[in-house]
């Protein structure tokens, strides 16, 4: 049932009675619900509540509410979260901009939470809380921003429809609208010679948004505002942020990890255009080509992105208005990779379920052959940063304490985990849904398929985690993170025959000589280097190799490229990366 959360006395407390009472006041068309949602946690350029403000009448008056949904009860995934951690990074940043949002509405934000029962999906249980709550109310008008997920959003658009509830539903989580538009997809993939499309799917959205523009981003002012927060009018029912804080963030053992979440992260619109703005003053900085080698430019704008405190528009508006030029750093096209990774979704919908896009693989997904109790030696080593190799070390243990690490870090952890490892990929996604800040069911999926070569685009994923990145060519990122390290020498010079090689001993430690690790303390094995990954890499594309070579040839073009239906549309031989490739082996 719907339970709302009250900042009032506990005997005040009763249910979805109190969600009753005050909705009934509102039981006139001048009344409307705006529902806000996980992706779109905002008030500006927020076009449902835009839309339900301008629409209201000097009389009428705003009731916005939000349903909490527990990341560790969707039953639509086959794995969900682990709740043993009392909930997820998201969930703290999430609870954190419900208290925001609470005060901007000055404390007349309805928060109810959502309990599924163990058969039904949230989409049904969200359906009928819907219907449930307008009927009560007698009201039959509903804003709100619709999510990627059309089986969702299917679920609930009928359940309105047909309780007769006037559903007035906005898209604004991708900068194209796709609720109407055809993709060309099929002349995305075959226009570019390597069969990848990734960046001729990000030419597409830049040429479309320069051929039909954007719609404007929507401002509400204070003034507006006041009508979405008549204490009078609308539900008295604050978001009690304390007492949802004891739902998350806080495991059994009443360890209150969420702190640094919240440290590390705040969670509101100021703080949300303040990383823009702090970004969009970074590229005016970082004109030199030095510079650009030398730092590693993160906006920190993907929480915000993630729940919605910001929208897509916004930030593209932003970069507009300072990068002049189409594609200078490829940082307007950054925004554009995430229009790609929801339109993927949509044409392969149960990517987010772990589903591969490239079938056919199925041995890879157990990872190669270890011993059960070598592979959760190396999962729980990679889980806490002590695999011995540095720059995964360092992401992981970033992970860990903030709930982020840099986009480039995540590509090399995740290959790591898959080729250097052998694990399974899932257990990689897993992880990160728990543990990232900015966690996005989207892109996560994308980025891990793609890691374990069934995704659409392996070739863009693959990164070599033992090479110094540009963006740490002083090797702070690992020093911070990687402590014990910090003894060694940045690198080193040694005579191989007649030649001579330079050893980057902080990226790789294991190759210095034995008597530098001795004085720096540095035990492989323990330190440094838990497997020899080089077999372990051998390992993974053998069993691959091996599993595709019993295909039947109908799976693979002329080109040597994996066939992929994509959707309904086409069956195209996509870019497959050539260490899969392999010529039938014979028994």
């Amino acid at each position: 049932m719907f339970t709302i959360i009250r900042s009032l006395s506990k005997s005040s407390r009763s249910g979805s009675s109190h969600l009753l009472t005050s909705i009934r006041a509102l039981s006139t068309s001048t009344h409307k619900l705006v529902w806000f949602r996980d992706h779109a946690l905002r008030i500006q350029d927020n076009e449902a509540l835009h839309t339900a403000i301008t629409e209201t009448d000097e009389n009428g008056s705003i009731q916005p509410f939000y349903l909490w949904q527990s990341s560790a009860k969707d039953a639509t995934y086959p794995n969900p979260v682990n709740t043993q951690t009392g909930g997820t990074a998201r969930d703290v940043f999430t609870a954190t901009a419900l208290k925001s949002l609470n005060q901007t509405f000055h404390g007349n934000l309805a928060v109810g939470l959502l309990d599924s029962s163990p058969n039904e999906c949230q989409a049904t249980s969200i359906a009928k809380e819907l219907v449930h709550i307008c009927k009560s109310s007698n009201l039959n008008e509903i804003f709100y921003q619709r999510s990627y997920n059309d089986e969702v959003e299917n679920v609930i658009a009928k359940e309105l429809e047909k309780n007769g509830i006037d559903a007035r539903v906005f898209s604004s989580y991708t900068l194209l609208d796709y609720e109407n538009r055809q993709v060309p997809w099929e002349k995305i993939v075959l226009d570019d010679p390597w069969r990848s499309p990734l960046i001729p799917y990000v030419e597409y959205v830049q040429d479309t948004i320069e051929e039909e523009g954007l719609k404007p981003v929507l401002d509400i002012d204070d003034c507006s505002l006041k009508k979405a927060s008549c204490a009078d009018i609308a539900l008295t029912c604050p978001c009690d942020v304390d007492e949802l804080n004891e739902k998350v963030g806080i495991t059994p053992g009443n360890t209150e990890w969420g702190k640094s979440i919240v440290k590390e992260w705040p969670a509101d619109e100021i703080s949300a255009q303040k990383a823009l703005t702090n970004f969009l003053d970074s590229l005016e900085q970082k004109e030199d080509d030095d510079a650009k080698k030398t730092t590693h430019l993160a906006s920190l704008l993907s929480p915000y992105l993630a729940r919605g405190l910001i929208s897509p528009k916004q930030v593209y508006s932003g970069i507009k208005s300072v990068v002049k030029e189409r594609d200078v750093g490829s940082i307007v096209r950054r925004i554009c990779w995430r229009d790609y990774a929801y339109a993927v979704a949509k044409l392969f919908p149960n990517v987010v379920k772990g589903e591969p896009i490239r079938d056919g693989y199925d041995a890879v997904h157990d990872g190669v052959d270890l011993e059960e109790e070598e592979q959760q030696k190396r999962l729980d080593s990679w889980k806490e940063g002590r695999t011995g190799f540095p720059l995964v070390d360092s992401g992981m243990r970033e992970l860990v304490a903030t709930g982020y690490m840099p986009q480039k870090v995540r590509l090399a952890c995740s290959t790591f985990l898959v080729e250097g490892l052998g694990l399974p990929w899932r257990a990689g996604m897993q992880h990160f849904a728990e543990f990232l800040v900015d966690y996005d069911e989207v892109i996560n999926s994308n980025m891990w398929q793609n890691s374990a070569c069934v995704g659409l685009d392996p070739y863009y994923m693959g990164m070599n985690y033992k090479r110094r990145q540009y963006w740490d060519k002083e090797g702070d990122y690992v020093r911070k993170w990687c402590p014990e390290l910090t003894s060694l020498p940045d690198s080193i010079d040694i005579e191989v025959g007649k030649t001579t090689k330079t050893i980057d001993c902080l990226y790789e430690p294991w190759a210095c000589p034995p008597e530098i690790l001795e004085k720096c303390e540095i035990e492989l094995g323990v330190t440094s280097r838990i497997c020899d990954e080089r077999q372990t890499r051998s390992d993974y594309f053998a069993k691959v190799r091996m599993e595709r070579s019993k295909w039947p040839a109908t799976k693979i073009d002329d080109k040597k490229r994996d066939f992929v239906q994509l959707g309904d549309i086409a069956r195209i031989g996509m870019f497959t990366p050539r260490a899969i490739q392999l010529k039938r082996i014979r028994d």
